[in-house]
C-alpha cells in the first residue's frame, strides 16, 4: 500500500497541499527571500499589491539635513529599475514627500519614463489611478491612500489587470478590517536595519511566517533649491488628465 501511494506522489496531473496554486505569472522583487516567501516566487505581474503599515515616508525627501533611505521606497526600487519599458510610464501617485530622485536614478530609475503625480483631495487620487491603469500606458504604479473601500479595491484590481500593470498601495493598518479583492496584501513593520514582511494575504499560497528583509542601509541628501525631481512630463498627457 505504502508503495502504491508513493507512485501517486510522483504523478504531475496530482497536486499536493504544500504546492504552490500559481501560474508562473511574476516579477522578481530583487530580494531572493522575499521571492522564496511569495507563490509565484515573487511579485504579480499585474493587479494590486496593498503595502499596510506605518512606513509612509521612508526613501522620500523631508526637512531633516541627512535623511537615511531605509524602508519602503527601497523595497521597491528593484522592481522599478528592472520592469521599464520604453513604451510605457511608470507614475508616483501623492506620495507623502518628494521622490528623491537623485537616489531613485542611482538606483536604475530611468526618470524619463518616470511621472510624478500630484493630486491633493482623495477623489482626485482615485480617478488618476483607475484611468492610468486602464490605459495600459503604465507597467508600474506607486501610489497613496488614507482610506480604501471593498468596492474601491476592486476596480483598482480590475483596472490594473485590464491595463496589465502592478500597483504597489501604500495604506494605513486601518484597511485590514476590509476584505479586499486584491492580488496580494503585505504588512511591513519597520526595523532599525530593514523591515519585518508580514504576509496577510496572497493568491495561490500558504501562510507563511513573518520575514524579516534586510534593505539597503544608504544616506540621502535632501535636494536644495534648483535640484532636479521628476517632472509631470508634457508627454504624459495621456496617461493622466484630471477633470481639475
Amino acid at each position: 500500500m505504502t508503495a502504491n501511494v508513493s507512485g501517486l506522489l510522483t504523478r504531475s496531473d496530482i497536486w499536493l497541499g504544500r504546492q504552490w496554486q500559481h501560474d508562473n505569472q511574476s516579477i522578481s522583487s530583487g530580494f531572493t527571500r522575499l521571492d522564496q516567501h511569495l507563490a509565484g516566487q515573487g511579485w504579480p505581474q499585474h493587479g494590486v499589491v496593498e503595502l499596510v503599515g506605518p512606513m509612509q515616508t521612508m526613501g522620500m525627501a523631508d526637512d531633516v539635513d541627512a535623511a537615511v533611505s531605509l524602508g519602503l521606497t527601497d523595497l521597491l526600487l528593484p522592481v522599478l529599475a528592472a520592469h521599464q519599458d520604453s513604451e510605457r510610464w511608470q507614475l508616483c501617485v501623492a506620495p507623502p514627500a518628494p521622490p528623491h530622485a537623485p537616489a531613485w536614478a542611482a538606483a536604475g530609475v530611468d526618470l524619463a519614463r518616470f511621472v510624478w503625480v500630484e493630486a491633493e483631495c482623495r477623489k482626485e487620487r482615485l480617478w488618476t489611478l483607475e484611468h492610468s491603469l486602464n490605459s495600459g500606458r503604465c507597467s508600474v504604479i506607486l501610489a497613496w491612500l488614507d482610506s480604501l473601500s471593498a468596492s474601491e479595491a476592486r476596480r483598482l484590481q480590475l483596472a490594473a489587470q485590464k491595463g496589465q500593470c502592478l500597483l504597489f498601495l501604500h495604506l494605513p493598518e486601518s484597511v485590514l478590517a476590509e476584505h479586499h479583492a486584491v492580488a496580494l496584501r503585505l504588512g511591513l513593520v519597520p526595523e532599525s536595519q530593514g523591515c519585518t514582511v508580514q504576509l496577510i494575504k496572497q493568491r495561490g499560497g500558504w501562510p507563511q511566517p513573518d520575514l524579516a528583509l534586510a534593505l539597503p542601509h544608504r544616506p540621502e541628501r535632501v535636494p536644495r533649491p534648483g535640484m532636479a525631481l521628476p517632472q509631470k512630463s508634457a508627454s504624459a498627457a495621456g496617461v493622466v488628465q484630471g477633470p481639475w
